[in-house]
C-alpha cells in the first residue's frame, strides 16, 4: 500500500471523528492501491465520493491528524483521471475544495445532497472507456438506494457504509417501523419487505439476514455479482460493515487480499 506521510494542520476547519475512521480508510486506500495499479493504462479511472468530508479529520482519542477519503484517492500514486466529489455541510465542502484541488488536477466537486446532485455529477464521467470507484460513507442512512440506481448506470466498483449494528438493527423499531417512507426504507430500496424480514428473524440471525437482504436488493435490481465485507470495530464492539459490491471477480480478489492486514499491522489468518 501507498504511504502517505501524516497531513499538517493547514487552519482549515478539520472535523473530529472516532478512531474507526482510520480504519475503513486504511481499507480504502488498500484498496486504491490494488485498484489503480491493476487497472491504470487499460482504463480512464474516475474515482467519486458522494460523502466527502473535508478532506482531512482529527481522531478524536489520540488528537492525531487523518487524511480523509477523497484526499488519500488524490494521492494514489496511480492517478485517478477524474475525481467526483460531493459533501453536504458547507464548512466541510469549502476546507476540501481547498485542500483537494491543490492535489489534483482534475475535480468535480459538488455542494449540496449527494442524493439529489448525483444525475448532475455522473454525466462529467465518460460513458465508454471509464471505470470507476465509489465510495460511499454517509453519516447514518442517508444514502438511497435511488443513489446507487444511478451509479450502476457506470461501470463501477461500490464501496458501502452498512450501519448495521451503529443504526438499523438498534432503532428499526422505535425510529423507522411506523414510518412511511422512512431513511431505511430509502436505504433498502423499494420492495425489500424489511419490516416482514426483521419481524421474523430471531435476533441472533438478524445480522446476517439484514446483509443478506440488501445484498439481494443490489444483486436483483441492479445488477451486481460480487460482494465482500469487511466488519468495522471499537474496541471489540462490531459497529458496521463495509460492503465491496462488483461484477468484476477481480475486485473479489483484491479485497481479499487488502483485507488480509490490519491497520496495526497484525495478519490476518485464514482458518478455512
Amino acid at each position: 500500500m501507498f504511504n502517505l506521510p501524516p497531513p499538517k494542520d493547514d487552519g482549515l476547519y478539520t472535523p473530529s471523528v472516532k478512531t474507526q475512521s482510520a480504519d475503513k480508510h486504511y481499507f480504502l486506500a488498500r484498496y486504491i492501491d490494488a485498484f489503480t495499479t491493476s487497472m491504470k493504462g487499460k482504463w480512464r479511472l474516475h474515482y467519486i465520493d458522494l460523502f466527502a468530508g473535508a478532506g482531512i479529520e482529527r481522531l478524536e482519542e489520540s488528537g492525531e491528524l487523518a487524511w480523509g477519503s477523497p484526499m488519500i484517492a488524490a494521492q494514489s500514486p496511480k492517478p485517478f483521471d477524474g475525481l467526483h466529489l460531493c459533501e453536504l455541510d458547507h464548512r466541510k465542502y469549502t476546507a476540501l475544495k481547498t485542500r483537494v484541488t491543490a492535489l489534483h488536477p482534475c475535480v468535480h466537486i459538488w455542494s449540496g445532497d449527494a442524493n439529489v446532485t448525483i444525475s448532475k455529477m455522473l454525466p462529467a464521467i465518460p460513458p465508454r472507456d471509464a471505470l470507476s470507484l465509489a465510495f460511499l460513507d454517509p453519516y447514518g442512512l442517508h444514502l438511497d438506494f435511488a443513489t446507487l440506481q444511478c451509479l450502476s448506470d457506470k461501470r463501477a466498483d461500490l464501496i458501502i457504509f452498512f450501519p448495521d449494528r451503529l443504526d438499523i438493527l438498534r432503532n428499526w423499531k422505535t425510529y423507522y417501523y411506523d414510518k412511511h417512507d422512512s431513511n431505511l426504507d430509502r436505504f433498502l430500496g423499494p420492495d425489500s419487505n424489511w419490516r416482514s424480514v426483521l419481524n421474523e428473524a430471531s435476533s441472533a440471525n438478524r445480522v446476517d439476514v439484514l446483509r443478506d437482504l440488501y445484498i439481494a436488493q443490489v444483486r436483483q435490481k441492479l445488477g451486481y455479482t460480487e460482494f465482500e465485507f469487511e466488519r468495522i470495530s471499537a474496541r471489540g464492539r462490531p459497529l458496521y460493515y463495509l460492503v465491496l459490491c462488483s461484477r468484476n471477480k477481480l475486485a473479489t480478489k483484491f479485497w481479499r487480499e487488502i483485507t488480509k492486514k490490519e491497520r496495526g499491522g497484525q495478519r490476518r489468518f485464514d482458518w478455512g
